[in-house]
């Protein structure tokens, strides 16, 4: 196979995986940001804020960090917008299509073209 065939494969691969992740991603808007980045718990306090950066301590487990901006996500596509590559519910849209795609490894090109609807064949 030579590389134009292979990248031709991999780009349907690709596709497929998505169509497949789409119909199963459940988007839920939701926020993120002021939990603890160690331990993910949402038991925080403020812990003063030298050179304007608040700072929090985590009474789960005792450790301190500085604020990270909240991200809110109310995608109904991922990817979408320009702010969906820091997005929680985006990189686990991607560890989805990317499990998808290992999936989907063992099937030739007639086999995922039929996989593939009919919207969004590629050319």
């Amino acid at each position: 196979m030579n590389p134009q065939e292979t990248f031709y494969l991999n780009k349907l691969r690709c596709e497929v995986a998505m169509q497949q992740a789409l119909k199963e991603w459940q988007p839920s808007p939701r926020s993120s940001g002021i939990e603890c980045p160690r331990c993910q718990s949402p038991k925080i306090v403020r812990y003063g804020s030298p050179r304007g950066k608040q700072r929090y301590f985590c009474n789960g487990c005792q450790r301190a960090f500085t604020e990270r901006p909240t991200i809110e996500c109310h995608c109904l596509v991922p990817g979408q917008q320009p702010h969906c590559q820091d997005c929680l519910q985006f990189k686990e849209f991607l560890a989805l299509v990317e499990q998808k795609v290992d999936g989907l490894r063992g099937l030739n090109q007639q086999e995922l073209q039929s996989l593939l609807s009919p919207s969004s064949a590629i050319s």
